[in-house]
C-alpha cells in the first residue's frame, strides 16, 4: 500500500511538472534535444525557421515569432529590437528583427511573407531570458499558408535534429576561428561544451561571419 503510495505520488509530481512546461510553452526535457552537456528545449507546437527564428500558431491566423535557444547560447545575454512597425509588410528574406549585444548588432530576415500585427513591448524593458515564453518578439500574418514542405522552415524531429547539426556547425565555427579553442572559452573534451556567449569574445568580422552563415 505504502509502495503503491509512492508511485502515486511520483507520478503526480511528473504531471504536474508537464502541466507547468506546457503552459511556459516548452517541453519537458525528455522531448528536448541533448547537446553537449545540456538539453535544449524547442516547443513541440513551433515551427523553426532556418534562420534560427520560431514561429507558433497564436490566434486568428496570427504567429508569434521569437529567436531559438541557440543565438542565445552563442551571443548570451541580447536585447530584441523590431525593424518592422506594426502593420507593416515584410517579404521573406527581408530584415524584420535585431538582436543588440554591447555595441553590436546581427539581423534576422523574415522567414516568411507577411505583415506585422502586433509588437511584443515587453522586449523593449529587458534582455531575452525566456525565448520561446514570454519574450518573443512579435506576432505576424503569414502571407500563404505556412508549408512544412519548405525547405526553410522544420517541426518536431525535424527541428530537433537540425538544432543538434547547428550546434556542432557552430562548435566548429567556433574552434576554427579561435584556432586556440581554449583561448575561446570552449573546452572540447569529452564531447565539448561551449560557453554561452562564446561569440563575444571575438572580433567584428567573426561576428558578420557568424550572421551570414548561420542566419
Amino acid at each position: 500500500m505504502v509502495a503503491l503510495f509512492v508511485v502515486l505520488t511520483f507520478l503526480f509530481f511528473i504531471l504536474i511538472d508537464l502541466l507547468v512546461l506546457k503552459a511556459q510553452g516548452k517541453e519537458h526535457p525528455a522531448f528536448a534535444v541533448k547537446v553537449f552537456d545540456k538539453r535544449f528545449f524547442f516547443p513541440a507546437e513551433a515551427i523553426l525557421s532556418t534562420g534560427h527564428l520560431w514561429l507558433q500558431k497564436a490566434q486568428n491566423g496570427f504567429y508569434k515569432l521569437g529567436i531559438d535557444e541557440f543565438i542565445m547560447k552563442a551571443l548570451g545575454k541580447l536585447h530584441l529590437v523590431p525593424l518592422k512597425a506594426e502593420g507593416e509588410s515584410v517579404n521573406k528574406g527581408e530584415p524584420i528583427l535585431q538582436a543588440v549585444f554591447g555595441n553590436r548588432t546581427i539581423t534576422f530576415r523574415a522567414p516568411v511573407d507577411g505583415s506585422i500585427r502586433f509588437i511584443n513591448k515587453n522586449i523593449n524593458q529587458k534582455p531575452v531570458d525566456d525565448p520561446y515564453g514570454d519574450d518573443w518578439a512579435l506576432l505576424i500574418e503569414p502571407k500563404n499558408d505556412l508549408s512544412l514542405s519548405s525547405a526553410f522552415l522544420k517541426k518536431g524531429n525535424d527541428a530537433l535534429k537540425w538544432l543538434h547539426d547547428e550546434f556542432n556547425r557552430f562548435k566548429d565555427f567556433v574552434a576554427a576561428k579561435a584556432g586556440e579553442p581554449e583561448l575561446a572559452g570552449v573546452t572540447l573534451q569529452d564531447g565539448g561544451n561551449i560557453v554561452e556567449g562564446v561569440l563575444r569574445s571575438f572580433d567584428d568580422n567573426t561576428i558578420k561571419e557568424f550572421e551570414e552563415q548561420f542566419l
